[in-house]
C-alpha cells in the first residue's frame, strides 16, 4: 500500500510519465500518440491524475461535446489492478464531481467489448451499457457504449 494517494488536476506531463500497458499505448499511438493526446485532453476539459506515492497511476477526465454532454476518457498504469479499489473509489468521486459541479447532464464512455475489467470499472463508477458500436476506434474493434444521464434541468 502506498503512503500517499493524491488526486490532482491533470497535466499532459502526467500521462507521459504514466507506465501504460503496451496494448493501450499501441492504441493511443494510432490516435496521434500520448504527448499529443495528453495536451489536447488537458485543454479540453476537467481532468485528474491519481498519484500513488510520487508516480501517476491513473489519468482521466472528460471532453465536452456541447453544454451538458461529454465523453469520458481514462488511462491506467500497467499495474493498476493491484490498486483497483482505490482507483475505482477516486473515479467514482470524480464522476460525481463532474455531474454535480461541472454542468454535465450526460457522460458517456466507449469500452472495448473484449475488456471485461474496463466494463466492470465503468459500471462501478455508475455508467450503464446502452449499446454496441461495431468497428469503433482506431483499431476498428467492437466497443460498448456506456452512459449516465443526470436530470439537472427542471
Amino acid at each position: 500500500m502506498h503512503d500517499q494517494w493524491r488526486l490532482t488536476a491533470f497535466r499532459a506531463a502526467h500521462a507521459q510519465a504514466l507506465e501504460l500497458r503496451p496494448k493501450a499505448r499501441a492504441v493511443l499511438e494510432g490516435l496521434g500518440g500520448v504527448p499529443e493526446l495528453a495536451a489536447r485532453y488537458e485543454a479540453a476539459g476537467p481532468a485528474w491524475t491519481l498519484f500513488a506515492g510520487g508516480r501517476p497511476l491513473a489519468c482521466g477526465g472528460v471532453v465536452r461535446f456541447w453544454p451538458g454532454a461529454g465523453e469520458l476518457w481514462c488511462w491506467f498504469a500497467a499495474d493498476v489492478r493491484e490498486h483497483a479499489v482505490v482507483v475505482a473509489r477516486h473515479a467514482r468521486r470524480a464522476m460525481s464531481a463532474l455531474l454535480e459541479g461541472h454542468g454535465f447532464a450526460r457522460l458517456q464512455a466507449h469500452v472495448r467489448a473484449d475488456d471485461e475489467q474496463a466494463q466492470l470499472f465503468v459500471a462501478f463508477v455508475g455508467l450503464r451499457r446502452e449499446g454496441t458500436c461495431q468497428g469503433y476506434g482506431p483499431d476498428q474493434a467492437t466497443h460498448h457504449l456506456y452512459g449516465r444521464f443526470w436530470q439537472w434541468k427542471a
